[in-house]
């Protein structure tokens, strides 16, 4: 039964009404082209989905909670299947590879994400409302009070508001305008943070969770550099499935087609032998979301007499790295999920990568990036496109082959 609510003050108080009616079903929230639901069962909620990043929560909120799994190897469908995340969690824990505590962690953190988004485009912006009480969830991971969360949530709607981000998301990106006067005006530990951490790809949420911060610490951090012009907030888009992207493909027939790939593709890595040459040849990896890039420096170095291994899937990008051990590793500066800086660090990090090369490719060859680059621990630049004589002069010089 669909039940119009738009006579009620607001969504938040209509919550409050339903949980206190003890309501089951799903209450929907509409506004300026936006759509949330939230699920609840005998007043309790159990689950929220909508807004503009819901697989960037998904993702968020996975990674935090259950650092155990890697969130691009689970399948979630390309369309916006109704709560096919709760459904995703409920296997999960059916096969015990995430506790039930954990599932509901990031139920938590997600409705808590849901609530505050409504609450604040309801005191910025018209919105309309209805409930269905025939769109049932399945109640097993997590009862949750609505009252007790509305409440905690206020709270920080109203921190947020007196920071002067009222018209703000938290689902905006913060971007650097002039890092050249950031650093007289940062200090030290802020500023490395900034240039290593803050590039227009991550929202002010995925960074406190990324810093391990409270939102609103980090968000007090940034508010005196974006009154000063330092730092901007821009919109950027929800994350995308993982896969190859259709236009990347190479079919029958065309120039790509003849570009080798003697290896097997497997969760976005391609691996090749050299050309000429022997299987003890030194292996150069290539860490790029583009399978064209990847073609291209695949036949670089293998025509070279290197073996090669294209890794496509920022996520798959370490495991791969520690299974394989390059003696050389090119990676692309800007991917979806992690960028070139965060997956440079994770490398550095593990020890037996502490000394092996790895060189950046990026089309945007500025100073900022170098500065970024250098705190992270990268050995070099190579400007995109690629080409060839300068990638084989990287390779001769750090990983010559011996006859």
């Amino acid at each position: 039964m669909l039940v119009d609510d738009s006579s009620t003050d607001s969504p938040s108080g209509l919550l409050g009404i339903r949980s206190r009616m003890h309501f089951s079903g799903r209450l929907d929230v509409f506004t300026s082209g936006q759509h949330w639901s939230l699920y609840l069962y005998m007043g309790r909620l159990i689950w929220a989905t909508g807004g503009p990043h819901p697989r960037r929560r998904w993702h968020r909120y996975l990674t935090q909670h259950c650092p155990q799994l890697n969130p691009g190897a689970i399948a979630l469908p390309a369309t916006d299947t109704p709560c096919h995340d709760y459904h995703a969690l409920a296997v999960l824990v059916k096969r015990q590879q995430i506790s039930p505590e954990q599932a509901v962690a990031v139920i938590r953190s997600t409705v808590v994400d849901v609530l505050f988004d409504i609450i604040q485009q309801e005191e910025t912006r018209p919105v309309t409302f209805k409930s269905d009480a025939d769109d049932l969830l399945e109640a097993s991971l997590a009862l949750l009070n609505a009252e007790q969360l509305l409440s905690e949530v206020q709270q920080q709607w109203n921190t947020w508001r007196s920071l002067g981000l009222a018209d703000h998301s938290p689902n905006l990106a913060p971007v650097l305008r002039h890092p050249e006067q950031l650093q007289e005006h940062a200090p030290e530990k802020v500023y490395k943070m900034l240039v290593s951490l803050v590039d227009g790809r991550r929202t002010l949420r995925d960074l406190a969770m990324l810093m391990k911060q409270d939102l609103l610490q980090l968000t007090r951090v940034l508010v005196p550099l974006y009154r000063k012009g330092l730092v901007a907030l821009t919109k950027i888009p929800d994350l995308t499935p993982l896969g190859v992207r259709s236009e990347e493909v190479p079919t029958s027939g065309s120039a790509r087609s003849s570009v080798p790939n003697s290896g097997t593709t497997r969760f976005g890595i391609v691996s090749s032998s050299p050309i000429a040459g022997s299987n003890n040849a030194p292996l150069i990896a290539c860490i790029d979301d583009s399978v064209r890039e990847c073609q291209i420096m695949e036949r670089i170095v293998t025509e070279a007499g290197y073996q090669f291994i294209g890794i496509q899937d920022s996520i798959q990008a370490l495991p791969t790295l520690l299974e394989k051990k390059p003696g050389l590793i090119f990676l692309d500066l800007v991917m979806p999920i992690a960028n070139g800086y965060e997956i440079c660090a994770q490398i550095r990090r593990v020890s037996v990568f502490k000394n092996t090369p790895i060189v950046i490719l990026t089309s945007n060859d500025g100073i900022i990036d170098r500065v970024r680059a250098k705190f992270v621990g990268s050995s070099g630049f190579l400007a995109k496109p690629v080409d060839a004589d300068r990638v084989l002069a990287v390779a001769r010089k750090v990983l010559p082959i011996h006859d």
